[in-house]
């Protein structure tokens, strides 16, 4: 018997070097027929593709070879409905309708059109529609384009010049674009659009509008009709922006003079409270409260940071009230709620909810456990998946594809079909996954699958360590915690060195290359492109050094450099207009950009996080959150020389 096991496994084995023989030799001919494909040698090209029947990337050859023969509809057509789930299909489809267009083959176009956020494809859509008999209908679709107020690509011309000559195109909505336009600031279409307005009384209008647009007091002075209610609400919001208290005064005298609904007052008088209180003034709070919250969960949220600014717990607590009970029973609630009691004197029933708080992981269980001087839960669970379940999933096409773009050392290509699939696993595969690309160490792909999956528990997982030796010598250099720098590529790129973001940051530590720049010469070295920042290294570097001047900046206040990180220091300093100083925690609550309260707080924390990851120090997060003093009360303690 054991002669005959011995042989079946041999032959598995066999089997096994047969099938890996035969994948690497695939591999080489699946690069060989790129390259024929690229040189235009179809006959070799043609000859070694059979051989690529069952391998896991042909249809990626395919997918190259329709996108240089476009014209073949059918076997494009057959490769977007064999392979609707890839990333691919789409590309090749929007391929496939930029040909037909440009070869006016309309009817085929609108048949296989798509619905599109694109302007130029929605506007070529019309066109196809129009050229297809179905004029009245695209000329109706090409108004509500026309209407948005701004600019429309090259590619609209055509049907915008018929809509132009057609009975939709009027002095009523020639006016309405202009007025769109204007409240966009769009400058330029707005002084187009006026030159083709020739009704008098809408070119008076239209004066006024530019007037306002030029210098919103023109409203003061200008005697506006009470039916031009829209120029006024306009006019009034641009006073609001320019100057939220000279923008409240003219409001409340003029309100009344105009015939506007109960939705566009409240717009105005939410506009206002809002400001006020992203202007941290002690004003906004008596606002707020009188606005009608039931459906409005900013109003309610900034009702609260609205009493936290005046520094008055009942009305703090007033507020807390006006919450949905989901929202009371949310971490940072039930932080403010525990904050209330303390200060209003019933501490025990504080300190039932900071303990409860200080259970999780997290910048308000952190911050609740320094209360009640207990030590941090990380509540660490890694996840546990069998060889079995990961095989299992590589075995599938998605991955398979997958493995294969990672094979051939095509890493991106493999994200990004990683990424154009995750949505499609199931929560068991997500957690499979993650664990898959942590051992692959592509830390971004394993915690975006692990956040996908919701699952928060594998903390060495979700926060992995890496560029440990250039974090640590950047930390020394910069006199800075290498755990903040941590928690700072964290928050950044989740340890991607060439992350790019979509208005241009580069790099493990999210660095513009405007930014890169100044620190560069700040450093006194030469700036020879923005790839240097994809440069893992350098970004480090820089990065570490920005921090330290923000930091400087701010006088050590890690709060607000971390928000100058983030939002940069002209904005933090804008954020310090207020009277005397506020603890820490009220002033990241009350930062007016969602985003840098989130980040603040999430760099703070990870820095917790990786502080016990990596040295088991027991710095606590309250060292980081330091009262913030008023740009005043700041001025006034370096003239003292009291920082």
């Amino acid at each position: 018997m054991w002669k005959v096991s011995v042989i079946f496994f041999a032959l598995i084995g066999f089997s096994i070097n047969i099938n890996a023989s035969l994948l690497e030799q695939q591999r080489k001919d699946f690069v060989l027929a790129e390259t024929m494909l690229e040189k235009g040698e179809m006959n070799e090209y043609f000859a070694i593709k059979p051989q690529l029947k069952n391998y896991p990337l042909d249809f990626y050859l395919d997918y190259q070879y329709l996108s240089k023969n476009i014209a073949k509809d059918k076997q494009v057509r057959s490769f977007i409905k064999s392979n609707k789930s890839s990333r691919y299909s789409h590309k090749l489809h929007r391929q496939w309708l930029a040909y037909l267009y440009k070869t006016e083959q309309w009817h085929k176009f609108v048949k296989n059109y798509k619905s599109s956020t694109s302007l130029t494809r929605q506007c070529q859509f019309q066109w196809a529609r129009y050229q297809t008999a179905k004029k009245t209908s695209a000329l109706r679709a090409v108004q509500a384009l026309w209407m948005t107020g701004r600019p429309l690509p090259k590619s609209c011309d055509a049907i915008l010049n018929k809509f132009s000559k057609s009975k939709f195109f009027t002095q009523k909505i020639i006016f309405q674009r202009f007025r769109n336009s204007v409240k966009r600031g769009e400058s330029k279409l707005a002084a187009y659009l006026y030159k083709k307005i020739t009704n008098k009384s809408m070119k008076r209008t239209a004066d006024m509008w530019l007037k306002v647009a030029a210098d919103a007091s023109f409203i003061k002075q200008a005697s506006v009709p009470k039916k031009q209610s829209e120029l006024f609400i306009y006019a009034t919001e641009r006073l609001i922006n320019n100057d939220v208290l000279d923008g409240m005064a003219f409001w409340d005298f003029k309100k009344n003079h105009y015939r506007l609904s109960k939705a566009q007052s409240h717009k105005l008088d939410r506009k206002i409270a809002l400001q006020l209180a992203f202007n941290k003034s002690k004003l906004a709070y008596a606002r707020l409260i009188q606005l009608n919250s039931a459906k409005d969960e900013t109003l309610r949220a900034w009702t609260v940071r609205a009493a936290l600014i005046e520094g008055n717990w009942q009305h703090v607590q007033v507020a807390l009230n006006k919450l949905t009970k989901k929202e009371r029973a949310s971490s940072r609630w039930q932080y403010w709620q525990a904050r209330v009691f303390r200060e209003l004197g019933e501490p025990a029933k504080g300190d039932v909810l900071f303990s409860k708080l200080a259970k999780t992981r997290g910048f308000y269980g952190f911050v609740s456990a320094d209360r009640m001087k207990l030590d941090y839960s990380l509540g660490n669970k890694p996840i546990k998946v069998s060889d079995k379940q990961q095989q299992n999933l590589l075995a599938t096409r998605s991955f398979s594809i997958i493995n294969e773009f990672k094979a051939l050392d095509r890493v991106k290509l493999a994200q990004l079909y990683w990424n154009s699939n995750i949505a499609r696993l199931s929560k068991a595969e997500l957690l499979v996954s993650a664990k898959i690309a942590q051992q692959w160490g592509w830390n971004k792909i394993a915690i975006l699958s692990v956040a996908q999956a919701k699952h928060w528990s594998d903390v060495k997982l979700r926060f992995p360590v890496e560029y440990e030796v250039s974090v640590e010598k950047n930390a020394l250099a910069n006199e800075l915690p290498s755990s903040i720098i941590y928690g700072l590529i964290r928050r950044e790129s989740m340890f991607d060195p060439l992350a790019q973001s979509p208005v241009g940051a580069l790099g493990l530590m999210q660095i513009m290359p405007a930014t890169g720049k100044k620190i560069v010469r700040d450093l006194r070295q030469k700036w020879k492109s923005k790839s240097i920042l994809l440069h893992a290294e350098s970004n480090l570097k820089f990065g570490s050094f920005y921090y330290k001047q923000m930091l400087d900046k701010f006088d050590g206040n890690d709060v607000l450099a971390a928000a100058a990180y983030n939002a940069g220091p002209h904005r933090v300093s804008r954020w310090l207009n207020f009277d005397g100083s506020l603890p820490a925690d009220v002033w990241m609550e009350t930062i007016p950009y969602k985003e840098t309260r989130g980040y603040v707080a999430a760099v703070l924390t990870y820095a917790m996080i990786y502080q016990q990851q990596i040295t088991g120090k027991k710095t606590r997060i309250s060292s980081f959150l330091r009262d913030v003093p008023s740009t005043e009360l700041r001025t006034k303690l370096v003239s003292s020389g009291d920082k």
